[in-house]
């Protein structure tokens, strides 16, 4: 048992079925292209490598991995560790690229759970796609938005790092050190809106998010993004998007 698990055997093994990994040179254009943003170089590789259903089929009859290299003898779940994994690496790129720790962690977590429950090797590639095209478009949203000065890169960084705390002018102004006329000037300025209304919509997305993927009530909700009510919280929603929460988690889910 010791042998069989041993490295030169799982070397030996390779040899004999002339097996090969991807080149690493190929991993490291495919995880920059994600960082930069470069939905081009994503398409071209997915017109490329168009994904097929029959093939599929074929490839899990005959448990071909095509170079990704097998983390289980179960090939639905060798697609599914390998569809971690890909989002883990991306994750990590794309913080390092200036994306949001909680926008990228909850992106990860999102497509993680629904890998969790496909058992397919088709619709677990197809999430794979998605995946990869959000996370670069996310980047390419980051690289052709305007100049943003770094007062109003961190703002927006704790912003989105605290929406179940307090978060008002005076509490980042003090947090960013400036004062709260300046950096209401300046935040206006650089995104168009004011603080508040920066603040309120993205709590509002956020809600939109946790709506379509889970089961939390709307007052847990409420509670969650420290809207002063359930009531407000329904009322904002309905004004932004002409629809009750409720409604909209039946209509999307």
């Amino acid at each position: 048992m010791k042998k069989r698990n041993s490295l030169d055997y799982q070397l030996y093994l390779q040899r004999e079925k002339s097996f090969q990994h991807q080149p690493y040179s190929n991993e490291l254009s495919f995880y920059t292209a994600v960082k930069n943003g470069d939905l081009a170089f994503i398409k071209k590789l997915k017109e490329d490598y168009p994904l097929d259903a029959n093939a599929c089929e074929q490839q899990l009859k005959d448990y071909d991995c095509a170079g990704k290299g097998i983390l289980s003898k179960n090939p639905i779940r060798n697609e599914r560790y390998h569809l971690i994994v890909n989002t883990a690496i991306i994750t990590r790129n794309c913080i390092e690229g200036g994306l949001s720790q909680e926008i990228a962690y909850t992106l990860s977590d999102m497509f993680i759970r629904q890998a969790d429950e496909l058992s397919d090797l088709y619709a677990l590639r197809k999430l794979n796609d998605e995946m990869v095209w959000e996370f670069t478009k996310k980047m390419m949203e980051i690289r052709t938005q305007k100049v943003i000065s770094i007062h109003i890169s961190k703002c927006i960084q704790y912003i989105y790092d605290n929406l179940h705390t307090t978060l008002t002018l005076q509490v980042l102004s003090k947090k960013l050190q400036l004062h709260p006329s300046y950096l209401s000037t300046l935040f206006k300025k650089e995104t168009g809106y004011s603080v508040h209304e920066f603040v309120q919509n993205t709590r509002l997305e956020t809600a939109k998010n946790i709506l379509l993927d889970s089961d939390y009530t709307c007052a847990s909700i409420a509670n969650t993004l420290c809207f002063s009510s359930q009531s407000h919280f329904v009322r904002l929603f309905r004004e932004k998007y002409g629809i009750t929460p409720a409604k909209f988690r039946s209509q999307n889910r």
